[in-house]
């Protein structure tokens, strides 16, 4: 497994394990994480992506939109 996939694993872990925290302040809203923290928060997955690229040079965030408390996937 190359580094960077078995990075972006544990911070999909992360953030699966993160998810109803993460929807008390940024639900509906795009999240960029690496390294198990969040890295960029935005409107929009560039938003989020840019401020990760910025706070984490070289580093290919995992990027996903937190849901609302009221998302139903069925």
């Amino acid at each position: 497994m190359v580094p960077d996939e078995k990075r972006l694993r544990e911070d999909f872990q992360w953030l699966v394990k993160n998810t109803s925290a993460l929807q008390q302040k940024s639900a509906g809203k795009f999240v960029a994480v690496v390294d198990k923290r969040v890295a960029g928060i935005g409107r929009t997955a560039k938003e989020a992506y840019e401020k990760a690229q910025k706070a984490c040079p070289g580093k290919e965030p995992l990027l996903d939109m937190v849901p609302s408390k009221e998302f139903l996937l069925l």
